[in-house]
């Protein structure tokens, strides 16, 4: 048998969608074994950071930092806000049955929606505007999609390749990446709220029982660590993503598990309290929901989330995402190209490509969905006229927010419960708050953005990573376009 071959696309790695890299180093892709069959097999990190810092990060100019955050680099702790006490209880629920596969959905469909309002013809030309300014503009893309949902009405557009030969439309699946991170914590809050769990409640305590808690080696999992801290990423754990061979193994194995990513851990855990953008968080919060849901992940959005809002989403495998599923374009070095259709380049299919990220990705940024159910789904998630999430449960993921400012895809932003706030400065030199969450990687990018002043949400997917300095001048386009048409909708 020949050797595995791994091959790193760049001189640094860094995992997650978090990055605080240098300009230099940001030239990074997932890898994905050939084929099942094949002996060679060829790997890189899953959403890895691809976004890196302009030379001047952009800094509100007013928040309130509390002692007692943290900022990036510092030893000082980071102090959990619990939701009210009607939404914790001192002790989990009895156990139940840990559910170790996904269901796979019924049937998903991604046609736009046709029962909500448009907006006035001028601010949508103004909005088109400002996505194709800012998509022309862009070095290395494909395709780009993007939603703007106000409550009773709906913009949708799109423009550029979905896969070689086709052109991406509004109805194009692609895949979410670490905005997937908010059905996490929405989906946790709300057990929670229904009293299974408390913030403050230890991973060695809510997972005790779970079948495959014991076969985590617990020089790698602190069994001490919190809810709370898992959920603002500041739990200390170690990131199973440095584990390139491990992963590698992923997939050819026959069967597969969420615990099987926590077994991937080869480092140790550092003292909670620091802001890491370590996905180790989420897979062990996915098992925690399975735990007390009573079953897989991706049923629990379906009865939590997806049926009761009329959303679309799935989770990305070999077997379910829809065959027009944008393709992911990135560096093709490796490939004797440089920038184009991986999956036209690379010698696998993308349905491995699907199976194999699905694996890896899972709870952290497995998602395939459309801007517009996105959209919609950060409006009912963030808005008070929501319904994905009670208010004191909102209010919890709000001031979830209120630490210290971290780097964050090349800008300082306040991160939650996986849920980032930041500024934007509008024309008239209006600031403005905008909650959600963006994703960057393996040939994908995403942006979900809700402002509650102007009770709008934004989302923006494009199957390129678009890591680079927009014409705004804020790092990543996808900034630049929302920043835009919160401008136009404010005027």
């Amino acid at each position: 048998m020949q050797k595995i071959a791994l091959v790193i696309m760049c001189s640094a790695v860094v995992v997650a969608c978090g990055s605080t890299d240098t300009p230099s180093q940001n030239s990074v892709v997932d890898q994905m074994p050939t084929s099942a069959s094949s002996d060679q097999v060829i790997v890189a990190a899953t959403e890895l950071a691809t976004e890196v810092p302009t030379s001047t990060p952009f800094v509100p100019t007013e928040v309130v930092i509390p002692p007692t955050a943290v900022i990036e680099n510092t030893q000082e702790e980071v102090k959990v806000i619990e939701p009210s006490a009607t939404n914790t209880m001192e002790a989990p629920s009895p156990t139940v049955p840990a559910p170790t596969a996904t269901a796979e959905p019924k049937e998903v469909s991604f046609v736009v929606s046709t029962e909500y309002e448009t907006f006035s013809p001028e601010q949508e030309q103004a909005f088109r505007q400002v996505v194709e300014d800012e998509f022309e503009a862009a070095k290395e893309k494909a395709g780009i999609s993007v939603a703007v949902f106000a409550g009773d009405r709906l913009w949708t557009y799109a423009m550029g390749e979905a896969d070689t030969g086709r052109n991406v439309d509004v109805n194009t699946p692609i895949l979410v990446g670490s905005t997937s991170k908010t059905f996490v914590s929405a989906l946790v809050l709300n057990q929670i709220a229904s009293g299974y769990y408390a913030l403050s409640d230890t991973v060695g305590v809510v997972l005790a029982d779970h079948a495959d808690y014991s076969t985590f080696d617990q020089t790698m999992v602190n069994s001490e660590v919190t809810v709370g801290e898992m959920l603002s990423m500041t739990s200390g754990l170690a990131d199973y993503n440095e584990n390139f061979k491990g992963k590698a193994g992923l997939f050819s194995a026959e069967t597969w598990k969420p615990a099987d990513n926590i077994n991937l851990l080869q480092s140790g855990y550092s003292l909670p309290g620091q802001f890491e953008y370590v996905d180790t968080n989420l897979v062990l919060l996915g098992m925690i929901a399975e735990k007390y849901g009573n079953n897989d992940l991706y049923s629990l959005y379906q009865q939590e989330f997806l049926e009761p809002l009329g959303i679309s989403a799935l989770f990305l495998s070999e077997d379910s995402v829809p065959e027009n599923t944008a393709r992911p374009y990135d560096d093709i070095s490796n490939y004797g190209g440089s920038f184009g259709n991986l999956i036209d380049a690379a010698p696998y299919s993308f349905e491995h490509y699907s199976m194999g990220q699905g694996r890896i990705r899972w709870a952290c940024c497995g998602l395939v969905s459309t801007p517009e159910n996105i959209a919609r789904w950060g409006y009912e998630l963030y808005s008070r006229r929501g319904t994905a999430i009670s208010q004191d449960s909102r209010k919890a993921l709000y001031q979830s927010t209120a630490g210290d400012l971290v780097k964050l895809q090349g800008s300082m932003q306040n991160y939650g419960y996986y849920v980032a706030k930041r500024m934007f400065t509008l024309s008239d030199s209006t600031e403005i708050t905008a909650y959600g969450h963006p994703g960057g990687g393996g040939g994908y990018s995403s942006l979900l953005r809700y402002s509650p002043e102007l009770d709008l949400s934004i989302s923006i997917l494009a199957n390129s990573t678009l890591s680079f300095q927009g014409k705004c001048g804020d790092y990543a386009p996808r900034s630049c376009i929302a920043s835009g048409i919160f401008d136009v909708y404010s005027q």
